[in-house]
């Protein structure tokens, strides 16, 4: 699966490097990785649970590429931006997320709590 090469990328050589093998795989070897939008918000709510935050920005960056019209990915990113202490890219995001899923509560929640005075 993706999430396991992109890890294993990631630990020894960093996000970046994890960045570039995952665009490789998916432009070269599509068919033998799954590409599900689940798998790399999995991955990125992993990272942030060990509190590698700019890792998990850019991986829930990838879904968004990957998934332009999910709502998810947008709130995964918001939550990793908030979690950065960046209020404007958060407050975008959950946005965007409550743009594409007017039902999503735990957006309306967020951007409630981050435009608090």
């Amino acid at each position: 699966m993706i999430a396991g090469a992109l890890y294993d990328t990631l630990k020894p050589r960093g996000i970046t490097a994890a960045v570039t093998r995952y665009r490789d795989l998916k432009s070269n070897h599509a068919q033998d990785y799954g590409f599900d939008e689940p798998v790399l918000d999995q991955l990125g709510h992993q990272l942030l649970e060990r509190k590698k935050v700019r890792e998990a920005i850019e991986i829930f960056k990838l879904n968004v590429e990957a998934y332009p019209a999910s709502a998810n990915v947008y709130d995964s990113l918001g939550e990793a931006y908030m979690d950065d202490g960046n209020k404007p890219q958060a407050i975008a995001n959950y946005q965007k997320s409550l743009q594409l899923n007017p039902k999503n509560r735990g957006a309306v929640d967020m951007l409630r709590k981050l435009n608090a005075p």
